[in-house]
């Protein structure tokens, strides 16, 4: 198999290194000259421009920031061998509904989300077994037809399970299980850095339930204002409804009876845990 990647980053990096592993020939392209030299290392082929490697594979994969997705795919559209199929790795889906509708045969489309990250970015952070035992969103879009053999080899190479999700329900998914919940990290981090005049002690005293509930709010900022502001409105909505809930908590508190709801977070939580094989390292989504 001969596939290319488009944006080499910690989740293009890393899908490069996965093909690698599994045998495939692999092409990329990115913009950091630094990042090619890396690339160059570890087999990846990077010596000749996307232009003149187009037309040799058989995949695309669009590993790119979200700002850049809508010019990438006209690019390969028009430039592609006919039968190619573009394997879309962005984390949010709905913005590019309209987008996703022009890749009509002779090309395919395979929509994918790997739930595997890290707090820092960066071909140097990436890593070919960072997706193994962790679910993979297999996005469906209507009028789309999919490959089940390719959708079965992706998961092989990427060494993770595959969860099929409707397009309309992908990114309110992501707003209730990584971008509010990246938000709630970074508030409990920003809480904590306003207390440094009054508990200046506090950065001593954290244990391992701070470190485990800020991680995520430690990740690039830059990237998650790209997620945030292309998944707004479910954003918008889902910390809408945790704040209700806080303020609900705190009534309850203040009136001396403990929050009902507590009693069931670790039955939640396990309902989650039991879904996914515990990764080697710390991730998130």
């Amino acid at each position: 198999m001969r596939v290319g990647v488009i944006g080499l980053g910690l989740i293009g990096g890393s899908v490069a290194k996965a093909c690698l592993r599994a045998g495939w020939t692999v092409y990329a392209h990115d913009v950091n000259s630094r990042v090619i030299e890396q690339a160059r290392v570890e087999g990846i082929i990077v010596d000749t421009t996307w232009e003149q490697w187009i037309q040799d594979v058989d995949q695309i994969v669009l590993a790119t920031p979200l700002n850049d997705v809508a010019i990438w795919i006209p690019r390969i559209l028009a430039h592609a061998r006919a039968g190619c199929t573009i394997v879309d790795m962005s984390s949010v889906k709905g913005i590019f509904q309209s987008l996703y509708a022009q890749i009509q045969p002779p090309f395919s489309l395979l929509s994918l989300h790997p739930m595997a990250g890290k707090e820092v970015r960066g071909f140097e952070h990436s890593d070919g077994r960072l997706f193994e035992g962790r679910s993979c969103l297999i996005v469906e879009f209507e009028g789309i037809a999919l490959d089940a053999h390719l959708v079965q080899q992706w998961m092989t190479v990427l060494g993770s399970h595959p969860v099929w999700v409707p397009w309309d329900q992908h990114d309110a998914l992501m707003s209730l299980v990584s971008h509010t919940p990246y938000l709630i990290s970074a508030a409990v981090l920003t809480l904590a850095q306003n207390a440094d005049n009054t508990l200046p002690l506090w950065p001593q005293v954290v244990g391992t339930g701070f470190l485990d509930v800020t991680r995520i709010g430690a990740s690039d900022e830059e990237l998650w204002k790209e997620i945030l502001k292309a998944n707004e409105s479910h954003i918008r909505e889902t910390f809408a409804q945790f704040a209700q809930l806080i303020h609900e908590w705190n009534d309850q508190i203040q009136r001396g009876e403990w929050p009902k709801a507590l009693k069931d977070t670790a039955s939640i939580r396990n309902r989650a845990v039991s879904k996914v094989a515990p990764p080697s390292s710390p991730t998130n989504g």
